[in-house]
């Protein structure tokens, strides 16, 4: 019970003194007026005593200001004006008048802004009502002076309100771009774990396949062996060029002096395929002149090209393999790689993320991907990849 009251007094507490407080300290220097006049004397001729009932049912209807404003407003006008004119009654400042000028701030303050311009009509007609039934207030300074009191708590109810606004405002703007600031970040996140699993991927997977083949041929053909550990030193070597640049751009240490390795484009797929023709596949490249694309479209084409020849490579072995790259109609860049049937390899697990980061790399550009098997038990991938607006 005890933490249930701390957390309440925790979320309430300020507003509950926020409402509490003025009407308190109101009705206390109204009693004062009324028993000693140490701020300031009741006006009337009757008795200072005779205004104690309504200063207090006055301050009282204030602890509703925020959620009736204009309720309390006619509440504490009707309590201003009508007991005069039934019974002789004096009008004290702090618990009547004071009141009535906190009931203005708060018309201001919370209403909008054509209920707020009621309430100052209503608090306009108060002010003509007040030096007619209060001869002591006809004098045209007294009544200057209270009309620009009640002009004044009105529009400093208006600049409450409207640098509360600037500030819900900014507040909010700060919470939508810290939102978009996060969407962007998990976004760049995406893009760097795909490409960090293209490059990851097709390495470790040429790697283990040229690793294997030169361990069966280290001891009756050691020229093969050689080979392909050269071929196995030259991809390490392109690998850490990419990787060098995913790191920089994660800000991971210091940049090497050299400038790291562009990301790969469409020029270099024929250089993937001889790649991967060294490690057994038969591909048969069918680029057409494709350089006008931007270069994230033809990042994500080699990216799609790159994984499919990895998969064919781990899932079907050394088979036939098309490769097509070329404009559509509509000028869509379109990838298809089509592969023969063949075995399944079991020596390279996959990560299962190959294809679902093909689709991710393709959906954010807009396009297409399909991946489904050929009818004589081959696979194709097919991709459509437009340009991004301007």
């Amino acid at each position: 019970m005890g933490h249930g009251r701390r957390g309440w007094w925790a979320q309430h507490g300020l507003g509950v003194v926020y409402d509490v407080a003025p009407p308190v300290i109101l009705l206390g220097l109204g009693l004062l007026d009324v028993f000693t006049g140490a701020f300031a004397i009741p006006v009337g001729e009757a008795p200072p005593i005779t205004a104690l009932v309504p200063g207090a049912l006055s301050c009282a209807a204030l602890l509703f200001r925020r959620r009736y404003p204009l309720v309390v407003l006619v509440v504490v006008l009707v309590l201003v004006f009508v007991p005069p004119l039934v019974l002789p009654m004096a009008l004290t400042y702090w618990d009547e008048f004071a009141v009535w000028l906190v009931a203005m701030y708060s018309c201001s303050r919370h209403l909008r802004l054509r209920s707020a311009l009621v309430a100052l009509g209503v608090g306009a007609i108060g002010m003509v009502v007040l030096p007619l039934e209060f001869a002591e207030l006809r004098d045209a300074g007294d009544i200057v002076y209270n009309s620009f009191l009640v002009g004044a708590a009105f529009a400093l109810g208006l600049l409450t309100r409207t640098l509360a606004a600037y500030r819900l405002r900014a507040l909010e703007d700060a919470a939508r771009r810290a939102v978009a600031e996060e969407r962007a970040s998990a976004r760049e996140r995406g893009r760097i774990a795909r490409e960090l699993h293209d490059v990851i991927s097709h390495t470790i997977t040429v790697i283990v396949m040229q690793a294997g083949g030169a361990r069966l041929a280290a001891t009756q053909n050691p020229g093969v062996a050689v080979d392909a550990l050269a071929r196995i030193e030259r991809l390490g070597k392109d690998s850490l060029g990419e990787l060098r640049t995913l790191l920089t751009v994660l800000g991971e240490g210091e940049p090497d002096k050299a400038a790291p390795a562009p990301q790969p484009a469409l020029a270099d797929l024929p250089s993937l395929c001889e790649r991967m023709r060294e490690l057994g596949l038969t591909v048969r490249l069918h680029a057409d002149d494709v350089d006008g694309a931007s270069m994230g479209v033809q990042l994500a084409a080699y990216r799609v090209v790159q994984e499919a020849l990895t998969n064919v490579l781990k899932h079907a072995g050394p088979v036939d393999v098309d490769v097509v790259v070329g404009l559509d109609g509509h000028g869509e860049l379109r990838v298809e790689v089509s592969s023969a049937p063949g075995w399944a390899a079991a020596s390279v697990p996959g990560s299962n993320r190959g294809l679902a980061g093909m689709r991710e790399r393709v959906d954010a550009l807009g396009g297409t991907l399909a991946a489904v098997p050929r009818t004589d038990g081959g696979f194709v991938v097919t991709a459509g990849l437009p340009e991004p607006p301007a």
